[in-house]
């Protein structure tokens, strides 16, 4: 994958994730419940205070949002520091996982940055159990960690043949 793909496909991604967040803060009212996938995914619209499974959700403002911004920020910039620096030296699942995690990363800042929480909508869940709400940004994120494990693997063993 060459850099300027990488750099369409993040904003790609990250134009998804703020869209659909726009919408369901236009259209979807807080905690209304619509079945997409019968006992797996419902769509609803919540406010994460915190990050995964609001984790932090509980500290007060005016510790929370510094933090959160500050680490997503360093996040970041280190993550895009990286890929402009070895992009050459490389391989594809970690291109590939960069590209994925930095619009995630990008798109709940945004959100956490304008509004002081991210926009969850989509509420995973196996009949009456539920698991967690996450949003696109989630989604890319989590395929991007996905790539660095496959990357990890690829390098496991290539390291042990």
């Amino acid at each position: 994958m060459r850099l300027w793909h990488s750099a369409v496909i993040i904003a790609v991604l990250l134009a998804i994730d703020l869209v659909s967040k726009i919408w369901i803060r236009a259209n979807v009212p807080l905690y209304e419940l619509t079945t997409l996938i019968p006992n797996l995914i419902d769509l609803t619209h919540v406010q994460n205070r915190g990050v995964s499974f609001s984790f932090l959700s509980d500290l007060d403002d005016s510790i929370r949002l510094p933090l959160l911004i500050g680490i997503s920020v360093l996040a970041i910039a280190g993550m895009i520091f990286y890929q402009l620096r070895y992009w050459l030296e490389l391989d594809e699942w970690t291109k590939q996982g960069l590209t994925w995690i930095l619009p995630g990363a990008m798109g709940n800042l945004v959100d956490r940055g304008w509004f002081g929480h991210v926009t969850d909508f989509f509420h995973f869940r196996w009949f009456e159990v539920s698991f967690f709400v996450n949003n696109f940004a989630d989604i890319f994120i989590s395929f991007g960690v996905v790539c660095f494990i496959a990357s990890s693997l690829v390098s496991f063993r290539s390291a042990k043949a």
